[in-house]
């Protein structure tokens, strides 16, 4: 592959990774602000059938307990409202929280790090600081950068100092290895996402405008969790 070629893929691939990680700090922001609206819908759902919730406590345990309200936490019961979201501590459950908030993407560091020797990172490190650092230029945004590329350099991320150096216009080769872990990673991404957007937690939200259809989530997130209750929904 020739120099220009190997610069224009690993551009695009620096593109789609960084898009990616935002993708996935928003699916995780959107996870943690609506799964309390969430809980306190499916709260709602079991109350009207108690028998229900009884057969859903062996999956669910302590979690289907009333959430005792403090005077702090603002909690609501209207799932409309914008003050559903509180700590789960204040739940009082014995059972991970997770399982109704639903899952967070975590991404490992293999999926964000590269391999990279010192010397390499150093170079490209005092790239980004000639153009930078605040004792040179007079920009929030360059600051900003700076810090980022410190942070990056301490913990030898070159990916993040490839993103950056790109932003900054500063040349870089990646070698073919390189390219093939980033898009062996872009893939673990995306499969992430997908699983993520399947989930009950995001059909929910989603379907914000249509309450047949939320409750329907409901009971598939109940039978999906607690298939017990299976004959009961007939």
């Amino acid at each position: 592959m020739s120099l220009k070629l190997n610069l224009l893929e690993s551009k695009k691939l620096l593109k789609e990774f960084n898009f990616l990680i935002s993708d996935i700090e928003f699916k995780n922001e959107f996870a943690m602000e609506y799964s309390g609206q969430f809980e306190v819908a499916i709260r709602q759902f079991l109350r009207e059938k108690p028998f229900i919730k009884e057969l859903c406590r062996d999956k669910f345990g302590s979690l289907l307990d009333e959430p005792k309200p403090t005077a702090a936490s603002n909690y609501t019961e209207d799932p409309s409202s914008q003050q559903t979201k509180k700590d789960p501590a204040e739940t009082n459950s014995d059972t991970d929280v997770a399982i109704f908030t639903g899952e967070l993407i975590e991404l490992s560091d293999e999926v964000l790090f590269l391999e990279a020797d010192e010397e390499k990172i150093k170079k490209l490190f005092r790239d980004i600081v000639q153009k930078t650092h605040p004792d040179k230029v007079n920009s929030d945004a360059l600051n900003i950068l700076y810090n980022k590329a410190v942070a990056a350099n301490k913990k030898k991320d070159l990916l993040t100092t490839y993103s950056i150096c790109d932003e900054l216009g500063i040349e870089f080769n990646l070698k073919q290895r390189e390219i093939d872990a980033i898009k062996i990673r872009i893939k673990e991404i995306k499969i992430q996402q997908t699983g993520f957007e399947r989930s009950h937690l995001w059909a929910w939200c989603v379907n914000d405008e249509d309450e047949n259809k939320r409750r329907d989530i409901i009971q598939h997130f109940l039978l999906n969790h607690a298939p017990t209750v299976r004959g009961l929904f007939n």
